[in-house]
């Protein structure tokens, strides 16, 4: 497998705290990764630092083999770096498909811009076609439910035509429904594209993670399979906390 992001001694310091302590992680092309920690573990920090919103005091931070540390957010992004936010950012007085249209023209010229476009472009349709929003294409965003912004925002990246995908919490606040389609959406997703996911939610996580990266104050704990983080002493009462892990070792025994 082709290295894809390649993460190395990554430290970052607000007012005293470290977010990020000397982290290391590699991810793979075509990976659907997922990360996962307590509060604080500095899950959100690291996606910050990749896009360009927070600049580490130490380490690198390599996409495709271009340093990333530095660079401005919409170079980044130009790159093939995209992400969403724990909550969607869409233009709600726009409709499904102009938010769709306006977003894939990050990367037109600026000819191609000032021609008036016909219809509905392949990327454009694509994207509504994976996200499952072609019956709602002429609906105002503003009137979208909180799982369908979330798969709007997504369908938005994808027009971008980004290598890897950083989602933070895709599935916060969404219904057992909508956790489903989402999930079915990832997998969609990630046939094409590297895909790497902070969550909270550890039924999705079982349901729909290939391989899976415990943070812990700023640092990687573990990594492999659901069964083998789940598995893992340290990870369960660290994440779990030690009266969970107690109380798991007290079932065992009785």
């Amino acid at each position: 497998m082709t290295v894809l992001l390649d993460v190395r001694g990554l430290r970052v310091v607000f007012s005293g705290f470290v977010a990020l302590d000397g982290l290391d992680l590699t991810v793979e092309e075509g990976e659907l990764r997922f990360l996962i920690g307590p509060n604080g573990a500095g899950k959100t920090t690291l996606i910050d630092v990749v896009t360009g919103l927070t600049r580490p005091v130490a380490g690198s931070v390599r996409f495709g083999g271009t340093e990333l540390v530095g660079r401005r957010e919409h170079r980044i992004v130009r790159l093939g770096v995209g992400r969403t936010f724990q909550t969607a950012t869409v233009f709600e007085e726009l409709t499904v498909l102009e938010n769709l249209d306006l977003a894939a023209s990050f990367r037109l010229s600026l000819p191609s811009l000032l021609r008036k476009r016909r219809g509905v472009s392949d990327e454009v349709a694509s994207a509504l076609e994976t996200a499952e929003l072609t019956a709602l294409a002429d609906r105002p965003a503003g009137v979208l439910s909180h799982g369908q912004r979330q798969w709007l925002e997504i369908g938005m990246l994808l027009v971008q035509r980004p290598r890897l995908l950083l989602l933070d919490e895709p599935v916060a606040g969404m219904s057992k429904d909508e956790r489903e389609r989402t999930g079915e959406l990832l997998q969609r997703i990630a046939a094409t594209h590297t895909v790497v996911v902070v969550e909270h939610d550890m039924e999705f996580l079982r349901r729909y993670a290939r391989k899976v990266t415990v943070m812990h104050q700023g640092r990687v704990l573990r990594e492999g399979s659901v069964a083998e983080v789940q598995d893992d002493p340290e990870v369960r009462e660290v994440y779990l906390g030690r009266s969970a892990v107690r109380g798991a070792a007290a079932e065992e025994v009785s």
